[in-house]
């Protein structure tokens, strides 16, 4: 399979795609975390406060309407650029799904929006 046919099948462009992303320190060692993201034809305005950027995400998607449940997380740095593969999971379905990033957190939040697309579209 080349790369291409790889980020095509485990990355896809998908009904939820984030617009803006920014994180900030929040009280005792949590962050708050802004997006914008489009999803089902409107675009939304989200904070969430967790212990990560991961789970402001996981929060997120789930107040969207399309929760994930991560099962299993693997990251890898090649050239630079760091690629999160991630074991999705929703309703008793799972997915394999991927996202890049120049950080840990940018490429595991692209893989949790592919992983939440790859279990909307099953």
């Amino acid at each position: 399979m080349t790369w291409q046919g790889f980020t095509d099948t485990y990355a896809p462009a998908g009904s939820i795609r984030l617009g803006s992303w920014s994180v900030a320190p929040g009280r005792q060692d949590m962050v708050v975390c802004h997006a914008t993201i489009a999803f089902a034809g409107r675009v939304m305005s989200l904070q969430a406060q967790a212990a990560g950027p991961i789970g402001a995400m996981t929060s997120m998607l789930h107040d969207l309407g399309a929760p994930v449940q991560i099962v299993s997380l693997h990251q890898r740095e090649v050239d630079g650029t760091i690629t999160t593969f991630l074991l999705c999971e929703r309703d008793g379905r799972q997915r394999w799904a991927c996202g890049d990033g120049q950080t840990g957190d940018e490429a595991g939040i692209n893989a949790l929006i592919a992983g939440a697309n790859r279990l909307l579209s099953c």
